[in-house]
């Protein structure tokens, strides 16, 4: 079984969609599946049956009520969706399924999130993410069937080997979740929107950063931080003095 990927899937609504899943779930060696508020009992005879030999996951399938769960304990995770590139959204630019094995480290430990069948995943839900990926089907209708999509993306996950592009040690996902934190702090204090700030997470998540890069971004986002906050706090400081 591979233990790199996650399957998560918020919502689901369809029994045969999701015995459909399982049984994909056994093709591509996952038996790491969580769900979010399902709106089917994911025990019924319908899903069992589409399941076929992978019928004895649903066993294993961690049900909970909420998508921050599922994303506890990964490295990484993948927000999918069928709307993206719009040039005036930061948070839709998103990312082809090839590129998520080239752009994340191979020992890293992602969560691959799919949506709701009938109107998929939220802005809300977006921002958890890492990234943010869509599948590019070339005419006006891009909205695969959620079976569909988890298969395409499973086999460039798991179903092929794919080089490094990165010569050099990558950066830990350790060293990641301190830049992106800094980030968000930034983001915040300078008044972006929280489109803006998960953006930035993910602009970071693309840049295949080395260990050295990582570090030197870290002492950058650490001093204008820094920086920022004695600013606030002189201000806030002269303020005061002005009104005494």
């Amino acid at each position: 079984m591979s233990s790199r990927v996650r399957l998560v899937l918020v919502e689901p609504e369809g029994k045969i969609n999701f015995g459909q899943v399982l049984r994909l779930s056994r093709n591509f060696g996952i038996d790491d599946i969580c769900v979010v508020n399902p709106k089917i009992d994911l025990r019924d005879r319908e899903v069992i049956e589409f399941a076929a030999g992978g019928a004895a996951l649903v066993e294993k399938v961690k049900v909970v009520d909420s998508l921050d769960r599922c994303l506890e304990d990964v490295d990484f995770s993948v927000c999918t969706t069928s709307i993206a590139g719009a040039p005036e959204d930061p948070l839709r630019q998103a990312v082809s399924p090839r590129a998520i094995s080239l752009l994340l480290p191979k020992d890293s430990k992602i969560a691959l999130v799919f949506g709701r069948e009938s109107v998929g995943l939220t802005r809300s839900e977006l921002t958890a993410c890492s990234l943010i990926s869509t599948l590019q089907t070339h005419s006006d209708y891009n909205v695969l069937n959620l079976t569909h999509a988890v298969a395409l993306y499973l086999y460039e996950l798991v179903g092929r080997d794919t080089e490094d592009l990165v010569v050099g040690e990558r950066c830990p996902a350790s060293y990641m979740r301190v830049l992106t934190r800094y980030l968000e702090k930034l983001g915040v204090a300078y008044g972006l929107t929280r489109y803006e700030v998960a953006s930035l997470k993910h602009v970071l998540s693309k840049a295949l950063l080395t260990k050295a890069e990582c570090r030197a971004l870290y002492k950058l986002l650490k001093s204008s931080l820094a920086i920022y906050n004695k600013l606030s706090k002189d201000e806030a400081v002269s303020e005061v003095e002005l009104e005494e």
